[in-house]
C-alpha cells in the first residue's frame, strides 16, 4: 500500500523517533514537493532524507493544477498537494490530520488516514510499545495539537480510528 503524506504526518512521527517504521505499514510515501520545503530544515528532515535515499519516499509533484487551485483555495498548500498528488498517482490512500483537508480527499474518493491511525496499526502489529497515555503525552508535549481524551480512546482501541 501507498501513500501520500502531508507534513504533520511527517513531523509527528517524526518527533517520536517512528518515521523508520513508516516502511513497515506502508510500501512507499509521495511526499509533494510543499510539504518536503515545510520539513526542510526541522529536526525530522534528515530521517526523511534518508528514507528518500532508501527509495521509500519519493518527491511527487501535483500535475492537476486546476484542482491544485481549487483545493489551495480553502486549505493549506502541504495538504492541498498531498490530495492532489494523492489523486495524480492514484495512491492507495492520504496521510492528513487536518480535519478540512481530511472531508474534502473523502469527497474525492480518496481513502484517509491520520497520524494516530497510522499510530494504532503500528501498536496492533506489535511495532510500537508502551502505554497509550505515554504516547499521547509525547505527541502533546512535542506540539501535536490533539485532545488527550480522543487520542486515548483512539489509540486504546475503544474507538475507530484512522
Amino acid at each position: 500500500m501507498k501513500a501520500a503524506v502531508n507534513t504533520s504526518v511527517l513531523m509527528a512521527f517524526g518527533k517520536l523517533g517512528c518515521l523508520g517504521l513508516l516502511p513497515r505499514l506502508f510500501d512507499g510515501l509521495f511526499v509533494a514537493r510543499s510539504v518536503l520545503e515545510e520539513v526542510r530544515g526541522s529536526e525530522v528532515y534528515a530521517e526523511v532524507e534518508r528514507l528518500m535515499d532508501a527509495g521509500f519516499v519519493s518527491v511527487a509533484e501535483a500535475s492537476k493544477r486546476e484542482l491544485l487551485d481549487v483545493l489551495s483555495s480553502s486549505l493549506g498548500r502541504g495538504e492541498a498537494e498531498a490530495i492532489a498528488v494523492a489523486s495524480d498517482v492514484d495512491a492507495d490512500l492520504v496521510l492528513l490530520d487536518d480535519l478540512r483537508a481530511r472531508r474534502i480527499a473523502r469527497r474525492l474518493g480518496l481513502k484517509v488516514m491520520g497520524t494516530l491511525g497510522a499510530l494504532k496499526a503500528l501498536i496492533e502489529m506489535g511495532l510500537i510499545e508502551g502505554r497509550s497515555e505515554d504516547l499521547c503525552s509525547a505527541l502533546i508535549e512535542k506540539g501535536f495539537w490533539i485532545d488527550r481524551e480522543l487520542c486515548m480512546k483512539i489509540l486504546s482501541g475503544t474507538e475507530r480510528s484512522g
